[in-house]
C-alpha cells in the first residue's frame, strides 16, 4: 500500500471516532469520545458536559446569559438552534451568539462567537459571560492573575484546571481579560473589549493531565523530579537528595539515616490509572550524599541510575561494593542497573569507570537502548581524544568523558572509553548523554570554539561555553565518532549541549544560555546576545541521511523571556519533541514550563506550552522532562506539596523542595500556545482563549 494511499486511510479514522453522534438507545442529545484525553462528552442542548473514563465525576458549563452594562441578554431559558457537522456541533441561541464545539484529537474545543457588540453607544462597562458550572465540582482556587481557576471537590484536591484567558482583537492587540468566580458554582468571563472589533470568538480547549506524581515517602528537600525518564508505560522518577538508609529495591523508606543518599521510583500504568510499582535504592547506600538518582534512563524492561557522589575506590562491573575511602575516590560515582521480571525488580549491574578517580562524577548522566548503557563523567581528566585513548593521564582536568557499556545476555561488560575529538580542560564533555541503536551523543556545554553548524574548525577557543556535541556511531563493537555540532548561531555562554537527546535519526540539543529574541521555529538566529531575552534560550533539531547530518530547526519558545532556560531539558520520541524552561515565570515566578513540538512530516511546530497544575514560584517545572510515543512526562524539582502517592493534595506546601511528576496525554494536548495546566486524577482542564477576529 502506498504511503499516501495508508495516510489517507489514517485520516479517516481520525475523523470517524471524533465525530459526534446523537445518542444512542433512544437517549436524548449527542455524544462523542475523545481518546487522546481519555473523556466522553455529552451536548442536551444546555452546554457540554465531560466524564473522565473510569471517573466518579462529572464537570461541564452551561451559558446563562451575556452583555454590556444595562443592555444583557439571557439566555438560559431559550431553546437554541442544534446543528451537528461530523466533529462540531453548534447551539445558536439568538442569532448574535453562538456557542460550539468541536472534537479534535488536540482535545475538545468550546467556544462562543458574539457577532456584533451589546451595549449602548459611549458604553464603558466590559463584556461579560455568565456560566454555570455543572457537576459535582466547585472552584477550589483562583490565580492571582485572575486568568485560571481550580476545581475539585475540595480545597487542595483540583480535579481540573480552567486557565489561560486570553484576549486578542482583530489587529493582534491583546485585549484585558480575567475569569470570576460567582460563589461556589458560576464562572464569570470579563473582557475590557471597548475598542475591539467584532465578531468576537471565545474559545477554550477541554484537554488532559493525566497524573500528578509524588513520592511514597515525601520529605522536604528530596527534590524528586530532579530526573524523569519513560519508555512505554513505565516511569522513573529520581529523587537524589532522599535520605533513607534503604538497600535496594523497596526497602524500609521511613528513616532518614542516610543524608541525601538517594532513590528512585518505578511508576506504571494501566489503563488511565498509575500505581507505583517500586522503590529503587544502591545496593551499597551509605550514610553520605551518593546522591543516587541524580540521572535515570530506562529502555524496555532495564532501568539504569546515576549516583555521581558514591565513593568507592573500585574499577568496572560488579566489583566489590563496600566501603568509602573519600581520601581516595570521593565523588568518582557509579551507575546501577535494574531489570524488572514481571512486575518485580532486580539489580543486574553495578558500574564505575573502568579508571575510577575521585571527582570525576560518573554517573552525573546516565542513557540506556536496548542493550547499550552510556554514562557520563564530566570531570574526568585525561588528555585523551576519541575512542579508547589513554585513560591514565590528569593534564587536561575536568575535560570529560563517556564510557559504552553493553549486555550480553545477563552479563554487562565497558565497550567504548569516549572523548571529545579536541580534548580541553574544563570542557565538561559527558555533562549530557543519550543513545538510540548504535548511535550515542555526548554533550559538552562548557566547550569553547567559535566554529557553528557540523564539522567545523574545533581548535578556535575564542567562544567560551558556546558548547558543542559530539555523534559516536558503533560498527560491530566498534565506536567512531561521526559528527561534531555546533549551533548554528554559536556564541560565548550559549552552554549548547547542556542537555541531549536522541530518537533514530534525529537529535535534539539545548543551549539554555542562548540569548536570541525571536520566537518560534526557525526564527532569524542573527540577534543573539540580546537583552531583552538574556539566558532566554533555544534548541536545535539535527537529521541524519545516511551519515551526513545536517541541522533540521532552531527552536526558541512561543514567549521567549529573559532568564527562562529554555533548553535546560530536552526529550525527543520520534517525531515529538519536548523542551524544559524551568525558569519561566507566567503564573509564577520562575514556576516553569514545558513546551512540546510535533513533526508533521515537513516542518516542527509547537504543539502545547505546559504548565503545571499547581503551578507555584520556585518550583522549576520542567528541570527535567522525557517523552514517550505519546505520553510526556514533567519533572519539578522544587514543588513543595506534602502529598504522597498519585493525585494527592498539590496545594498544601509544607514540605519543602520535596518535588513532584506530572504526566500528560500528549494526544491532548492544545495546539494553541498558551498555557496549559494539569489536573489530578487523570482528568481533564481546559484552556481558555479568547480571540477577536475581523
Amino acid at each position: 500500500m502506498a504511503r499516501s494511499d495508508w495516510q489517507g486511510i489514517l485520516v479517516a479514522h481520525e475523523e470517524w471516532k471524533h465525530t459526534i453522534r446523537e445518542a444512542p438507545d433512544g437517549a436524548q442529545g449527542w455524544q462523542a469520545e475523545n481518546t487522546g484525553s481519555g473523556l466522553r462528552a455529552t451536548f442536551d442542548g444546555h452546554g457540554g458536559v465531560v466524564r473522565p473514563a473510569g471517573g466518579d465525576w462529572h464537570w461541564g458549563l452551561e451559558l446563562e446569559g451575556y452583555g454590556i452594562g444595562a443592555e444583557r441578554r439571557l439566555v438560559a431559558a431559550r431553546t437554541p438552534r442544534v446543528g451537528t457537522n461530523g466533529r462540531r456541533i453548534g447551539y445558536d441561541w439568538d442569532g448574535n451568539l453562538e456557542e460550539w464545539y468541536q472534537n479534535r484529537a488536540a482535545g475538545l474545543e468550546h467556544s462562543y462567537t458574539i457577532r456584533e457588540r451589546l451595549g449602548r453607544p459611549g458604553e464603558e462597562a466590559p463584556l461579560e459571560l455568565w456560566l454555570k458550572v455543572r457537576g459535582e465540582l466547585a472552584a477550589v482556587a483562583v490565580d492571582d492573575d485572575g486568568r485560571g481557576a481550580s476545581f475539585g471537590r475540595e480545597r487542595g484536591q483540583a480535579l481540573l484546571r480552567y486557565a489561560g484567558l486570553k484576549v486578542w482583537d482583530a489587529e493582534g492587540r491583546e485585549v484585558a481579560a480575567r475569569l470570576e468566580t460567582e460563589g461556589s458554582g458560576e464562572l464569570r468571563l470579563v473582557v475590557e473589549e471597548q475598542t475591539a472589533s467584532y465578531p468576537l470568538t471565545i474559545d477554550p480547549t477541554i484537554t488532559a493531565q493525566q497524573a500528578y506524581l509524588k513520592a511514597s515517602n515525601t520529605e522536604v528537600q528530596d527534590f524528586f523530579g530532579y530526573s524523569v525518564t519513560i519508555s512505554g508505560e513505565t516511569v522513573v522518577v529520581g529523587a537524589p537528595y532522599e535520605s533513607s538508609n534503604a538497600i535496594g529495591v523497596n526497602g524500609d523508606q521511613l528513616n532518614n539515616l542516610a543524608s541525601y543518599s538517594g532513590a528512585a521510583y518505578v511508576f506504571v500504568r494501566n489503563g488511565l490509572t498509575w500505581t507505583q510499582q517500586a522503590y529503587l535504592k544502591a545496593s551499597n547506600t551509605q550514610s553520605r550524599e551518593d546522591c543516587f538518582g541524580w540521572s535515570v534512563g530506562i529502555s524496555g524492561e532495564t532501568i539504569v541510575v546515576g549516583a555521581p557522589q558514591e565513593s568507592r575506590n573500585i574499577s568496572g562491573v560488579n566489583g566489590n561494593v563496600q566501603g568509602n575511602t573519600p581520601l581516595w575516590a570521593s565523588s568518582s560515582g557509579a551507575a546501577y542497573i535494574f531489570v524488572r521480571n514481571g512486575s518485580n525488580w532486580i539489580q543486574q549491574a553495578y558500574l564505575k569507570a573502568s579508571n575510577t578517580r575521585a571527582g570525576d562524577k560518573f554517573g552525573t548522566s546516565v542513557a540506556i537502548s536496548g542493550e547499550t548503557v552510556v554514562v557520563g563523567s564530566p570531570y574526568e581528566d585525561s588528555d585523551a581524544t576519541g575512542v579508547n585513548g589513554n585513560q591514565l593521564g590528569t593534564s587536561a582536568s575536568d575535560s570529560g568523558a563517556a564510557y559504552v557499556f553493553f549486555r550480553n545476555g545477563a552479563i554487562w561488560s565497558q565497550q567504548a572509553y569516549l572523548k571529545a575529538s579536541n580534548t580541553e580542560a574544563n570542557d565538561w564533555f559527558g555533562y549530557s548523554v543519550a543513545t538510540s541503536g548504535k548511535t550515542v551523543l555526548v554533550g559538552a556545554w562548557a566547550e569553547d570554539s567559535y566554529a557553528k553548524g557540523i564539522d567545523g574548525d574545533q581548535s578556535d577557543n575564542s567562544a567560551s561555553d558556546s558548547g558543542a556535541a559530539y555523534i559516536f556511531v558503533r560498527d560491530d563493537i566498534n565506536w567512531n565518532q561521526q559528527a561534531y555540532l555546533k549551533a548554528s548561531n554559536a556564541e560565548p555562554w550559549n552552554r549548547f549541549g547542556w542537555s541531549v537527546a536522541l530518537s533514530g535519526e534525529r537529535v535534539v540539543i539545548g543551549a539554555h544560555g542562548e540569548s536570541n529574541a525571536v520566537t518560534g521555529v526557525n526564527g532569524d538566529q542573527s540577534g543573539n546576545a540580546s537583552r531583552l531575552a538574556q539566558w532566554s534560550g533555544a534548541a536545535y533539531v539535527f537529521l541524519r541521511n545516511g551519515t551526513m547530518w545536517t541541522q533540521e530547526a532552531y527552536l526558541k519558545a512561543s514567549n521567549t523571556s529573559v532568564s527562562a532556560s529554555f533548553g535546560f531539558s530536552v526529550a525527543i520520541s520520534g517525531e515529538r519533541l519536548v523542551v524544559g524552561s524551568h525558569l519561566q515565570s507566567s503564573l509564577a515566578w520562575v514556576s516553569g514550563a514545558a513546551y512540546v513540538f510535533v513533526h508533521n512530516g515537513t516542518s516542527w511546530f509547537e504543539q502545547a506550552f505546559i504548565k503545571a497544575s499547581n503551578p507555584d514560584s520556585q518550583d522549576y517545572f520542567g528541570r527535567a522532562v522525557a517523552v514517550s510515543g505519546d505520553t510526556v512526562l514533567v519533572g519539578a524539582a522544587e514543588d513543595d506539596s506534602n502529598a504522597t502517592g498519585i493525585n494527592g493534595d498539590q496545594f498544601d506546601n509544607s514540605a519543602e523542595n520535596s518535588g513532584a511528576a506530572y504526566v500528560f496525554q500528549a494526544k491532548a494536548l492544545s495546539i494553541a500556545n498558551q498555557p496549559i495546566a494539569g489536573v489530578s486524577g487523570g482528568v481533564l482542564l481546559t484552556q481558555p482563549v479568547i480571540v477577536i477576529r475581523d
